[in-house]
């Protein structure tokens, strides 16, 4: 173990695969862990100086933690960037290799890790994520069950909340009794659902004001106390980033490219990254824009104007959208600057940061 520098283990729920190499590269560890157990009797041997490499997946976090309290180095890399390191058939010990050379790919970047405290915030935005597509489903499902009987229902919640209710009441509709049953029950859950989702609502308003770096954020128009509680939880290092647009890029929201020599091609939003941040910073974006008055006169509502004139409103979003990710890094990279939305307000080298 004193001449092994680097460490990869394949994760799994009772059975770990590690392998490990010397500073020249060669592998001089394989070995499959058959238990828990061993797991962590094997963590407890770990000494400094050695970097020890895990695959993004269930249990990483929790078992990069107790490798860090050994003073040991952990880096959690993605598993889509390590599976292209893999050759030969899958196994655990080729995905173990696979980890290993992923390790030295500089351009594969380590997943944080995160504290218990980041994860329960995180768990908090899953869980409510998960409910609102639930809910969405409900509200599609009774829509259609109910179009099968002749019943159309408008767009909208408080329309299929009143839809449903008079339809339900009203004893003189056709709708077989098994089926009123069936649309009471769905619609109870959709409203359990909303009543869970407006509690988790609350529980991240608490945390953006209670946490350092989602107060800080909650600075910017168009950050809300969903958008700052995922930017605290996910951890990120501003420093990874050479500017505001690097960090734009890895949420997706900056043209893709096809370009091959002196010819340059930028197609639409890459869409690449977290989906639910994207979303989200895509409707606070929205949310700017419907309060922007026409008359306003003041730069910041000028400049979304002419966004909206240019590109319409869903690019004027979009746009906003990139440049408040700008804006997130810059105040992630300099916590202690006070920041105000409206450029003509602000200093002259926090709004040239910004904005480039």
């Amino acid at each position: 173990m004193n001449e092994i520098t680097a460490i990869a283990i394949d994760l799994a729920k009772h059975v770990f695969q590690v392998v490990g190499e010397n500073a020249r590269g060669e592998v001089m560890l394989t070995e499959r862990l058959k238990s828990r157990q061993a797991m962590h009797k094997f963590i407890q041997a770990l000494e400094p100086p050695l970097t020890v490499a895990i695959e993004t997946g269930p249990g990483a976090q929790a078992w990069a933690r107790e490798i860090q309290a050994r003073g040991v180095e952990v880096k959690i890399l993605p598993a889509q960037h390590t599976a292209a390191h893999r050759s030969g058939n899958k196994n655990d010990a080729n995905d173990a290799l696979s980890i290993l050379r992923a390790l030295h790919d500089v351009s594969v970047h380590p997943v944080p890790v995160k504290t218990q405290e980041q994860l329960a915030m995180q768990a908090l935005h899953r869980a409510q994520h998960g409910w609102r597509r639930r809910m969405t489903a409900i509200s599609n499902q009774v829509r259609g069950l109910l179009l099968e009987q002749g019943v159309v229902i408008a767009r909208g919640d408080l329309a299929l909340v009143r839809k449903v209710e008079r339809t339900l009441e009203d004893a003189t509709l056709p709708i077989p009794d098994r089926l009123r049953a069936l649309v009471a029950y769905l619609m109870g859950e959709w409203r359990g659902l909303g009543e869970r989702m407006a509690a988790i609502d609350g529980e991240l308003a608490v945390l953006s004001r209670t946490d350092p770096v989602a107060r800080h954020l909650c600075q910017t128009r168009g950050i809300d106390s969903i958008i700052s509680t995922v930017m605290a939880c996910k951890s990120l290092n501003p420093d990874r980033f050479a500017n505001g647009h690097q960090f734009a890029a890895y949420f997706g929201i900056t043209p893709s490219q096809h370009s091959s020599g002196n010819t340059i091609r930028l197609g639409r939003m890459s869409r690449r990254g977290d989906t639910y941040l994207r979303s989200a910073m895509i409707e606070g974006a929205h949310a700017v824009i419907r309060q922007i008055r026409r008359d306003a006169t003041d730069p910041y509502s000028r400049r979304i104007q002419r966004w909206v004139q240019r590109c319409g409103q869903k690019g004027a979003a979009v746009r906003l959208a990139n440049h408040n990710l700008r804006v997130v890094w810059l105040l992630l990279k300099h916590p202690d600057m006070p920041f105000c939305s409206d450029p003509a307000h602000r200093g002259t080298e926090a709004r040239d940061a910004a904005m480039h």
